[in-house]
Parts: C-alpha cells; structure tokens; sequence
C-alpha cells in the first residue's frame, strides 16, 4: 500500500505543477518602470495654428474575448471586444488612412490558411468592409492620397484590396524587417493582401518628439508627427495627429492592443502575447514608454488599433464636438 501510495503521488506531483504553472500565466508580471529624467530635445512643438483635421475611426470587424487572456493579471470577467478598424484622416493637406481594416473579399484570401490560425488570430466577426465604409463617406478609393500602414501584420493590410491604386506609405525598417520572412510566411498572405499597390518607404530619421527617439513630420508643419514605436514589429509606427478642432491624437499601431497595456503596463496572455511579438523586451519596453507618455499627459487621446471601447469613446467624443460647434 505504500508503494501505490508514493507512485499515486509521485504521478500528481506533475499534474500539480503543470496547473500551477497555466495559472500563473494569468497573474501580472513585473514591469520596471523607473525612468531617468529627460535631458533630450524635444523636437517638435505643436503649432499655435494647427489646423482642422476631420478623424473617423471605420470599424470592419470585432471579436470578443475574456479580459484576462486580453490583459494578463486582469480580474475582470467582463468581455474585451477588440476591434479591426481603420481610421480615416481628413487633413487640409491630404485625405488619407491609417491601416485598411478588412476588404469586401477578406475569407477568400484567408480561407487557404491553417484552421488553427482561423480559429485563433484570423477569428472575428465581419462587421463591415472598408470599401463600404468609404462609400458612405462618399469617398472613391481614388480619392486617397495614400494609406500609412502602422505595420505590416496581416490584418492591418486586409483592406488593401479594396484600395486599388493607392500607394502604401510603410517605415522602412519595417519594410526590410517584414521581407526577411513576414511578408512570405502563411503562404505568402501579406504579400496578396498588399497586391499590386505601390509602396512608399519613409524614414524616421527627424529629432526625438515627445520622450520618442526619433521622428517623421509627414507634412513639415508639425500637424502629423510618426514616431517609432518597435517591438511588436521592427517598425511599427505610431502617429500624433496635433489639431485645433479637438484634442491631440496619439494612434499606436499595435505598440497594445488596449489602453490597459500601457495604464498598468501590461502584456496579454503569454501565449498570444508570443504568438504576436516580434521582439518581447522591445516590445516591453515601448509599453514603458507609453505608460510614462500617458501619466505626462493625459490629455492626448491615446488609441491603441484594437481598441474597441476607447475608438468608440473618441467618436462619441467627436460627435459631441460636432453638434456643439452646429449649435454655437
């Protein structure tokens, strides 16, 4: 009886590790936030006329999934929505986009992919296609002066088909970091998604802005501002948009998915966090980054790409300042 009772506990031994261990992937880690005092330039300064910029978030998809595999350490149990948006730019100088959300015909370029992966990271519910979405804001795709791709992960070129003709403005670190192997893998999904389209490479070769090392004034008048926010991809680009008709906008990219990332800082669970991440320190780190950024200023809208609840406040926001201006 002994020996059967040292083997029975000699065999949950593991079991018990094993599920200490999953549990643990749902607790918080540790973020080292200190930061030494700024000694940098500041770069640029918004300017005292920015102008009027007109921003619309076009949601084309969403899914739905638990809090703590969302925001690792989360004890919520309210459901996260995250969203795959779009966001449409009416700036005096041009009309543009930042990243396409999903095209009209987004299952047939996906429907070749493994089940795993359309049941995992390809997994949403199809709202509303991104040429549906410029028809009712009575605009042709011709009418686009470019796209800005925040990076080049597949669900932020999808709507690409549905842009013929508009050239694609991409970082450059980007662009040579995704043909090294992203822009092939998955039998090759970003490079049909990005078609035909011209690319346009940029460089954030400008002065440190706003605590960020680097930067790119897109329009030379300090209005739109990129800045490198890397880790989740080499290249991936946020973008300030500095503006007299409502506040400052800080777009992300995929730097977090949704503004607990960078409130708490934290990750996702680990597994998606892994399966997402090009490069977990960096990507770490620019978390930090944002996390400083947000408490030094909280007046900036800071919207991360798939953040369903935060896109929705802004155009609840900006709906608000509209009929405000209509009725002054």
């Amino acid at each position: 009886m002994k020996v059967r009772h040292w083997i029975a506990l000699g065999a949950g031994v593991p079991a018990a590790a094993a599920l200490a261990m999953a549990i643990s992937t749902f607790l918080p880690q540790r973020f080292e936030t200190f930061r030494w005092p700024e000694t940098g330039a500041k770069g640029f300064s918004p300017s005292a006329h920015a102008p009027e910029v007109e921003i619309e978030f076009l949601r084309c998809g969403t899914i739905t999934i638990p809090e703590p595999i969302a925001v690792r350490g989360s004890l919520s149990l309210v459901p996260c929505t995250i969203a795959h948006s779009a966001v449409l730019v009416r700036h005096p100088r041009a009309t543009f986009l930042y990243d396409t959300g999903l095209c009209s015909d987004i299952f047939s370029y996906l429907e070749d992919q493994s089940l795993f992966f359309r049941k995992t990271l390809a997994n949403f519910h199809f709202v509303q296609s991104l040429r549906s979405h410029l028809v009712q804001q009575q605009l042709e795709p011709g009418e686009l002066a470019f796209v800005l791709l925040s990076h080049l992960h597949w669900d932020h070129v999808s709507g690409v088909p549905d842009l013929p003709g508009v050239p694609l403005r991409v970082n450059r670190v980007e662009y040579d970091a995704a043909r090294l192997g992203l822009y092939e893998a998955r039998g090759g999904l970003v490079r049909r998604l990005m078609g035909e389209n011209e690319t346009e490479l940029f460089d954030l070769d400008g002065p440190p802005y706003e605590g960020f090392r680097a930067s790119y004034d897109l329009f030379g008048d300090g209005s739109v501002v990129l800045v490198p926010l890397p880790g989740h991809t080499a290249g991936n680009t946020g973008m300030f948009i500095n503006r007299s008709n409502g506040p400052r906008l800080f777009l992300l990219g995929d730097a977090a998915w949704v503004s607990q990332h960078y409130l708490r800082p934290a990750t996702m669970h680990p597994f998606i966090w892994s399966q997402v991440t090009g490069d977990d320190a960096t990507a770490r780190q620019t978390l930090i980054d944002l996390h400083h950024f947000a408490n030094q200023h909280p007046e900036v809208a800071m919207i991360a790409m798939h953040d369903a609840a935060l896109q929705e406040q802004f155009m609840a926001n900006e709906r608000e300042n509209a009929t405000t201006v209509e009725l002054s």
